[in-house]
């Protein structure tokens, strides 16, 4: 005769086929012993009122029961040689006890059930934040959230920056893309009138281009600006220079993070495109979690839904188009090169979660081997 087991805020109990009681463990009737057990049961892990009914049971010369989880019955098996378990989600006996909470706990004289179970509920949830705080993949998703903000923010301010800088010297943009070095130029010389040839050379520009530029800022058809003017503007540039350090301090301070807890997906991809890809998917272990094939698509899902309406073709990749042996191979080529990368990430996602173990250059090495087929394949050889 198999016997159900089922669990419920007042403690452990078992019934025969036909539904009756047969055996019980109760908690203690405190909220904060009742949290402990009902925290234990979430994360599939046996209580002494588990072990202690299992023994009663099994001395009565049980041996067949019946549950609703696997990992738990696994770890009871462990203390019960020749005990089998049925799994059945809901189990039977959770179903019979759904049914019949407040009953059981007038006729156990469990006072106050409902303010006690209120309590630990509290208490349950609070430790299950902390948990949830704890967790150092939580920093990676809201560092790497925070970088793509930063950098949202800094480009549009870049944009501004510059339509108000060129109404003044409209012909800097064409020589100065990288915009930090733009705002440097712009915080620390000002006036256009103050981008000498000699003055450029100082700032580390070659002498071409400092000539260049010194030649564009004499002949500018853009707007005189008044002192008020120039340094209104260079107030403006200079915070967003603090902004532009406070976003590289934090690029520096997840790819510390990654490499703690995620070494080998930071060895495969990098720390910015590992990162991402654990906040798309929610985190580390979620991430091992899923095949390859859909770590190829993180961060397409609109072009998937609509390739799925019969909207248009399937995506060939997510973020990892960013990755450069990605990005810089021929279109008809590029699919094949992110089932590569996608397939190592899941190898490495998988180690980092399971085994602790380092095999990120391994993965590395063999990454780059496939690739360099590829590129072969396709007569392209990166420049």
């Amino acid at each position: 005769m198999t016997i159900d087991l089922g669990e419920c805020p007042l403690g452990v109990f078992a019934f025969n086929g036909g539904g009756k009681m047969i055996g019980y463990q109760l908690f203690p009737k405190d909220s904060k012993e009742i949290a402990d057990r009902l925290y234990l049961i979430k994360n599939d892990k046996p209580t002494e009122e588990h072990q202690q009914l299992l023994k009663e049971l099994y001395e009565e010369g049980h041996r067949e029961f019946s549950m609703a989880s696997e990992e738990l019955a696994s770890q009871l098996r462990e203390d019960f040689d020749d005990v089998e378990f049925e799994i059945h989600v809901p189990s039977k006996g959770n179903l019979i006890l759904r049914g019949s909470l407040s009953e059981l706990s007038d006729k156990f004289d469990f006072g106050n059930f409902n303010g006690v179970l209120r309590d630990a509920i509290l208490l349950v949830t609070r430790k299950d934040l902390r948990r949830e705080a704890s967790r150092r993949d939580k920093i990676v998703i809201e560092a790497i959230e925070m970088l793509d903000e930063l950098d949202k923010s800094i480009n549009t301010l870049y944009s501004r920056i510059r339509e108000w800088y060129g109404i003044h010297f409209p012909e800097l943009e064409r020589y100065i893309s990288d915009y930090p070095q733009y705002f440097k130029l712009v915080s620390e010389l000002g006036a256009r009138e103050s981008f000498t040839e000699s003055v450029l050379e100082e700032k580390g520009l070659s002498t071409e281009d400092a000539r260049k530029i010194a030649k564009a800022a004499k002949n500018s058809i853009g707007t005189d600006f008044d002192d008020i003017d120039i340094e209104a503007l260079k107030k403006v540039v200079k915070r967003v220079e603090k902004l532009y350090e406070a976003r590289n301090s934090i690029e520096e301070y997840n790819d510390g993070l990654m490499s703690q807890i995620a070494p080998n997906i930071r060895a495969v991809v990098g720390s910015p495109i590992g990162a991402r890809l654990i906040s798309l998917a929610g985190g580390l272990k979620k991430l091992a979690r899923k095949p390859a094939s859909t770590i190829q698509v993180l961060g397409a899902e609109k072009a998937l839904f609509r390739a799925l309406h019969g909207k248009g073709k399937p995506p060939k990749h997510g973020v990892i188009f960013q990755y450069p042996d990605v990005k810089g191979l021929p279109r008809k080529q590029r699919g094949k090169a992110a089932r590569a990368l996608a397939n190592k990430i899941a190898v490495a996602a998988r180690v980092d979660v399971m085994s602790g173990r380092f095999v990120g250059d391994d993965l590395k090495e063999e990454l780059e081997d496939r690739m360099s087929t590829i590129k072969s394949q396709a007569g392209f050889e990166k420049q």
